[in-house]
């Protein structure tokens, strides 16, 4: 009964306890994945919210003003209730445009948050694709280094056997035992920065912690596709962004140029006044009235805000103009590796690597007919694994300048991602 209520206890353990969920996902589903679920995008899309709000209460009238007075006269004679009652309505309207300056700048102001929005979308989403593109290539590096490990630790075998056998130096199977010992210290290596990757994906992707990510497929030879011209820098939402804050500063300008006058107050008021007028008595004297308020400007005439207002222009300007220049460098520099890495791409997989093949198929043919020995077989091999480990480097980097270059072109997110 012990063991069974035990075996019982630690089944229900089991079935309690929290198992790791795996998350795989192709190339092709990273960007929409990461632009609907990444919690850091969403939060960062309130900024829109914020700035619709900000747009609905501008440009809006100040609220009227009821003026009441009452002014009873106090005597010691007692002959009756005597003063002067007045109501007042005011209302203050702009002598400029600024109500419809301060709608414009809401306006540009929210299209500044939307490009953001936009840009926030286009980094993350290169910065998830490059983390997918890197895992992939190190999950096919990581099963490259198990075949590697293979064929080293059959080589090791080989060669210690020939120097048992006095045919061959126990020296060379040392070394290749070594090389062996340290394969398997580059495939732990391989691990520790697959964990790495993994966690930084997975904020990016919105996954749970407790999950796993897997990237299915394999990484596609580098081709260059033909050039379509030059890039329209509109294409680019930073630099939209750039350009609306430019905008925003002016209309900010124009609005701190209106301010300099401040609303006229316009109002009429009704005055009821009672009072004794000898020998008439008690006296009845009502007036309606027009009141206007006109503030001067004397002493404030918003100087300091148009001369800040006024260098914030010139400073999106420039600010503008630099990041056009920071923007065609990005694509050239993102073309001229993509050229570099499929250059080497093209070279490994078109002459190296076939070499490499025919080289081992040879020795095998050889080895059948007593002309080469299974060494030479094993270098042939190892030498075959090495041509693809550099092409499988080369499409990571290639796939990754592609990354650079569509984040750099603004193509990265399509627009039906776009929210």
């Amino acid at each position: 009964m012990k063991l069974q209520y035990s075996l019982g206890f630690w089944c229900s353990l089991m079935v309690l306890a929290p198992v790791a969920m795996g998350a795989s996902f192709t190339l092709a589903d990273i960007v929409p994945t990461a632009v609907a679920k990444n919690p850091d995008l969403m939060a960062a899309r309130l900024a829109i919210d914020e700035a619709q709000g900000r747009q609905v209460q501008s440009g809006r009238l100040t609220n009227p003003e009821l003026e009441v007075e009452v002014k009873p006269q106090v005597n010691l004679g007692g002959l009756g209730a005597q003063g002067v009652l007045a109501v007042g309505f005011t209302q203050r309207f702009p002598l400029t445009a600024r109500l419809r300056l301060e709608k414009e700048v809401s306006r540009a102001v929210l299209a500044v948050a939307r490009a953001e929005v936009r840009d926030a979308e286009r980094r993350l989403a290169a910065e998830a694709l490059t983390g997918a593109i890197g895992l992939l290539a190190l999950d096919s590096q990581r099963n490259l280094k198990e075949r590697q490990l293979t064929n080293s630790r059959e080589l090791a075998a080989v060669s210690g056997k020939s120097a048992t056998m006095g045919e061959g130096s126990g020296v060379e199977a040392a070394q290749f035992d070594l090389e062996a010992q340290e394969l398997a210290v580059q495939r732990i290596q391989l691990e520790t920065e697959r964990a790495e990757l993994v966690g930084s994906l997975r904020p990016l992707l919105g996954v749970v912690a407790s999950d796993t990510i897997e990237i299915a497929g394999e990484l596609s030879p580098a081709r260059i596709a033909e050039a379509t011209g030059e890039m329209p820098l509109a294409s680019r939402p930073d630099y939209q962004a750039a350009l609306a804050r430019r905008e925003t500063a002016e209309r900010a300008l124009a609005l701190a140029r209106a301010n300099r006058w401040q609303d006229i107050g316009v109002g009429v008021f009704g005055e009821l006044q009672r009072q004794e007028d000898d020998p008439l008595g008690v006296v009845n004297d009502n007036f309606v009235g027009l009141r206007i308020s006109l503030p001067l400007p004397f002493w404030n005439r918003n100087q300091g805000r148009i001369q800040e207002s006024a260098a914030t222009v010139q400073r999106a300007e420039r600010e503008s103009e630099a990041l056009a220049v920071r923007i065609h460098s990005e694509v050239e520099a993102a073309q001229r590796q993509m050229a570099t890495t499929a250059r080497l791409d093209m070279e490994v997989s078109g002459t190296l690597l076939p070499n490499a093949a025919k080289l081992e198929e040879r020795l095998e043919t050889l080895r059948s007919e007593g002309q080469a020995t299974l060494t030479e077989v094993l270098r042939a091999r190892e030498r075959r694994f090495r041509m693809e480990s550099i092409r499988l480097d080369a499409r990571r980097d290639f796939h990754r300048a592609r990354v650079r270059l569509e984040a750099a072109t603004g193509m990265i997110v399509p627009e039906s991602h776009v929210r």
